[in-house]
C-alpha cells in the first residue's frame, strides 16, 4: 500500500479539501471529506485593473455563454455540457471537484470512503428543495435509484450500474459498490442532487436545491435566474439574479462583451485572442486562458470501413497536428495523443508519435479497403471543429480517403453519437479529468455511457476493474498504461487532436473563482459583481 500523505489545500475559513492521492489511500482505510463552503479556487495570473475589489451586494450577473446552444435544462438526461451550465444556477451537488483532482464538500457535510467498495454520506441539516421537499438521505437514494433505472435514459446510468444504497438515517447515506471503485466519488461529483418528483420537468423547468431559482428561458437567446431566499447559505449570496445569454458563434458573442455591459464571455474568441491579451494588458479587461479539454475523432469500431484497426491506425498517423493547432486553435493549443493532459502523473509519453503517411499508406494497403472509400466526418459547427475537420479531409485524402465534412449543430452532432449512434467518423471535445479512469471508463469499456463507438476489448475492460480497485499509485500507474497503449496505439479505439483551448474574458465579476478551477460546471454561490 502507498504511503499516506497528508497533502490538504488550506483554503482559509471554509475547511479543507481531500487529495486525489489521499482519496486513494481512503479506499483501503477511511479518509474522511469534512466542513462546509466554498473552494477558494484558482484565479488568473493577468494583472488587471481590478484584482482585489470588493464585491457588490445585489444586481445581476450577466454573462455569455459560446458555441453550444442549449437544446434542453435537463443536466440529467442531456450530456451537453451546455445543459449543465445553463441550468446550473439552480442545483447543488453532494461534493465538488476542481482541476487538481481535490474533492470539497457541498450538501454533504462530510464524505467517508470507508474502503473501496463503501462511501458514507452526511448531509447537512435543514436543506430543503426549492420545490419543498427535503433534503435527506433518502431523497438522494431515491435519486441515484432513477439514475440506475434505464428507461429514464439518465446519462451517467452506466457509471452507477449494480450501485445499492442504505439510509442509514434521516441524514446518513451508505453507498455501496457492486466491486471496488476508488474512482466513484468522482463520478457523483457529475450528478446535481433534484427531487425525484420534478425530473419530468427539469428539461424546461430546472429545479434543484441550489443558490437561484430558475425565472425564464429563451431558447437561443438566455436563461435567468433569482436568488433563492431558502437556500441554505443564502446570506452568502450576493447577487440578486443570474443571466446566461447564448451565442451560437464566439466571435459574435466576444463583440457582444467587448460592447459592454456583460460581465464574462465563455469562451471566447480564438480569433481574437491577440486583441483580447492586448485589452487585459491595459488593464480594460481579464483574460483567462484555459485548456478544459481534449478535441477528438472517434471512430465506429463496429461497422463500416473504420471498423478495421488498420484502417484506424492509418487514420491517426495521417493527421497533421501542427496544422491543427496553428490553424484552427490560432498557435495557442497543442498536440494531444491521450485522454490526460501531458503534466498527469498517468501521462504515458510512449503514445506520442511523429505523422507518418508511408506508414499510413502501408496499413492502408493492408486494410480491408485497400483501394480508399468515402466517408463523412460529422462536425458540431463551431468554428474550430470546422477547422479540424478541414485538416483532417487534406490529410486523408493523401491515403485514399476521401472526407465530406458534414456540418451539424452541436446539439444534433451530440444526438447523432450518444443517442442514435448513427455515424462511422465524428469530431467533438470532451472536458478533461485529473481523475484517470473517468474518460476512459466512459469511452472504452464495453458498457460505457459515452461508448458510441461501440469499442469492445474485453482484456481493456478486466484492466479497467483492476484500474479501479487498485490503491497503490504505482500499481494504478502500470494498470493504466496498458489501457492506453492498447486502446489509443495497438486498437487505436479513440483518437485524440488537440488541446480543446477554451479562454474567457470578463470583467466586473469574480469569473476565474467561480468558473476558473473546476471541472466542467460553474460554482455560481461563489459568483459576484465587482467593483
Amino acid at each position: 500500500m502507498a504511503k499516506k500523505e497528508d497533502e490538504k489545500v488550506n483554503i482559509g475559513p471554509w475547511g479543507n479539501s481531500l487529495s486525489r492521492r489521499n482519496v486513494l489511500i481512503g479506499a483501503g482505510g477511511v479518509a474522511t471529506l469534512a466542513g462546509v463552503g466554498l473552494l477558494a479556487s484558482c484565479s488568473s495570473s493577468t494583472k488587471t485593473a481590478d484584482a482585489g475589489a470588493e464585491a457588490k451586494v445585489g444586481g445581476t450577473l450577466d454573462g455569455i455563454m459560446t458555441q453550444q446552444i442549449p437544446s434542453s435544462l435537463d443536466p440529467f438526461t442531456n450530456a451537453q455540457g451546455a445543459a449543465l451550465n445553463a441550468a446550473g444556477p439552480c442545483h447543488d451537488w453532494l461534493e465538488w471537484v476542481d482541476t487538481k483532482g481535490d474533492l470539497y464538500p457541498s450538501l454533504a457535510a462530510s464524505a467517508t470512503q470507508d474502503d473501496a467498495k463503501t462511501i458514507t454520506y452526511v448531509l447537512n441539516s435543514g436543506v430543503k428543495f426549492q420545490n419543498g421537499e427535503a433534503v435527506n438521505a433518502q431523497a438522494v437514494a431515491d435519486l441515484f435509484a432513477w439514475v440506475m433505472d434505464k428507461k429514464n435514459a439518465a446519462w451517467l446510468n452506466s457509471r452507477f450500474d449494480g450501485v445499492k444504497t442504505e439510509v442509514v438515517d434521516e441524514l446518513t447515506l451508505k453507498v455501496h459498490l457492486p466491486k471496488p471503485d476508488v474512482a466513484f466519488r468522482y463520478a457523483v461529483t457529475r450528478l446535481p442532487i433534484a427531487a425525484v418528483s420534478t425530473m419530468a420537468a427539469q428539461a424546461l423547468t430546472p429545479s434543484g436545491c441550489g443558490p437561484y431559482k430558475f425565472d425564464r428561458w429563451v431558447q437561443g437567446s438566455y436563461v435567468s435566474y433569482t436568488k433563492d431566499p431558502g437556500y441554505r447559505n443564502a446570506a452568502d449570496i450576493t447577487l440578486d439574479g443570474i443571466k446566461m445569454e447564448h451565442f451560437a458563434d464566439a466571435n459574435a458573442g466576444t463583440q457582444a462583451f467587448l460592447a459592454g455591459g456583460k460581465n464574462w464571455v465563455y469562451p471566447s474568441s480564438l480569433s481574437q485572442a491577440k486583441d483580447l491579451k492586448a485589452r487585459a494588458d491595459k488593464g480594460e479587461i481579464k483574460y483567462l486562458p484555459a485548456e478544459p479539454g481534449v478535441c477528438y475523432l472517434l471512430n465506429n469500431c463496429k461497422t463500416g470501413p473504420t471498423a478495421d484497426p488498420n484502417v484506424r491506425k492509418a487514420i491517426r498517423l495521417a493527421f497533421d497536428r501542427k496544422a491543427m493547432v496553428d490553424g484552427p486553435f490560432n498557435g495557442v493549443s497543442r498536440p494531444f495523443f491521450s485522454m490526460l493532459k501531458p503534466e498527469s502523473s498517468y501521462y504515458v509519453p510512449e503514445l506520442e508519435y511523429e505523422r507518418n503517411i508511408d506508414e499510413a499508406k502501408a496499413l492502408m494497403a493492408k486494410s480491408k479497403t485497400p483501394k480508399g472509400f468515402k466517408e463523412k466526418i460529422y462536425t458540431p459547427n463551431v468554428d474550430y471543429f470546422i477547422g479540424l475537420s478541414t485538416v483532417m479531409k487534406a490529410n486523408l485524402a493523401e491515403i485514399g480517403i476521401d472526407i465530406t465534412v458534414e456540418i451539424e449543430e452541436t446539439a444534433a452532432v451530440i444526438n447523432r453519437m450518444f443517442v442514435k449512434k448513427d455515424f462511422n467518423m465524428v469530431v467533438l471535445g470532451d472536458a478533461l479529468s485529473p481523475e484517470v479512469s473517468e474518460l476512459h471508463e466512459y469511452y472504452l469499456r464495453s458498457t460505457g455511457g459515452r461508448n458510441c463507438g461501440k469499442y469492445v476489448n474485453k482484456a481493456v475492460d478486466k484492466l479497467l476493474d483492476e484500474g479501479l480497485r487498485e490503491i497503490d499509485d504505482a500499481k494504478r500507474i502500470a494498470i493504466y498504461k496498458q489501457i492506453q497503449m492498447i486502446t489509443m496505439l495497438d486498437d487505436t479505439a479513440f483518437i485524440p487532436l488537440v488541446g480543446e483551448v477554451l479562454p474567457a474574458a470578463y470583467k466586473g465579476s469574480n469569473f476565474d473563482e467561480f468558473a476558473g478551477g473546476f471541472i466542467q460546471y460553474i460554482i455560481w454561490p461563489k459568483a459576484k459583481l465587482t467593483a
